[in-house]
């Protein structure tokens, strides 16, 4: 029987980085401990279903993102008195989905298979992230794919017994899962000073979201969950399980963060 996916045991959003400098510093460390990628690939493209190498590039299309939707409302936050080390924190945030793209497509290379120019999933996440949402809201939407990405990253170690593949999912998901308390200890701050019925709106809209999410991406992500021994129902209380570790319970009072002037 296969092993269910790892999942936070502690709520995230009480991680010790909790400013923006943390944050910094902690993606200019990661940026010079990242994985060895292997050279070795020791597999070919027909060693595995096609359906796989559509998954993988479907998802590699999904990692990259220019980040200027996220970055403006970074700055919005900022001029109205947020601590402005959260700007280069999230420009290092949205390199290492830049790269986490890149190691995918290298993957994808080595297989000759190509890359994925679009799909409409993808182009509707996007359209989403458009708007003109302010940080909490666009923070929110990220989260449902990080959290499926943070899953699919494991999923992938599994399916596919590549040495690069492997490495390249390793990474990802040590990436993820610091994305995901990177998030969560941003949410808990800008939701901290609302009422609590708004907070537990936001939560069951969260909800919603990544509801819905799971259920549109499942028909071209299974084989790689299955090839994993997870089935969907697996997948969904493990994406609901890393959802509730990362958001603050609306019944918890923490001190608000001072924020700089």
């Amino acid at each position: 029987m296969a092993s269910p996916p790892t999942v936070p045991q502690t709520p995230l959003w009480q991680d010790q980085r909790r400013t923006a400098a943390d944050w910094l510093a902690y993606f200019q460390h990661n940026h010079g401990q990242l994985l060895p990628l292997p050279s070795e690939v020791q597999i070919t493209a027909a060693d595995y279903p096609a359906t796989f190498w559509r998954s993988l590039a479907m998802f590699q299309l999904g990692e990259y993102s220019e980040g200027h939707n996220l970055m403006r409302a970074t700055h919005q936050w900022i001029a109205k008195g947020g601590d402005p080390d959260l700007a280069p924190a999230m420009q290092w945030f949205i390199r290492e989905e830049q790269r986490h793209a890149a190691d995918l497509g290298r993957c994808l290379k080595a297989v000759d298979q190509p890359s994925m120019r679009s799909h409409w999933l993808d182009h509707t996440f996007r359209h989403l992230r458009r708007q003109n949402l302010n940080l909490d809201t666009a923070l929110s939407v990220l989260l449902n794919a990080e959290i499926i990405g943070f899953l699919y990253a494991q999923a992938l170690q599994r399916a596919i017994a590549s040495p690069l593949i492997q490495t390249v999912g390793r990474q990802i998901e040590w990436d993820e899962s610091q994305h995901l308390c990177f998030q969560a200890v941003w949410l808990q701050q800008l939701r901290q000073p609302r009422s609590p019925w708004r907070n537990r709106l936001s939560q069951w809209l969260q909800h919603c979201l990544l509801w819905g999410t799971l259920r549109a991406i499942w028909p071209d992500h299974r084989a790689i969950f299955l090839a994993a021994g997870w089935s969907f129902s697996t997948v969904e209380q493990a994406a609901i399980a890393t959802l509730q570790a990362t958001l603050l319970p609306t019944n918890a009072h923490q001190p608000r963060q001072k924020q700089r002037a």
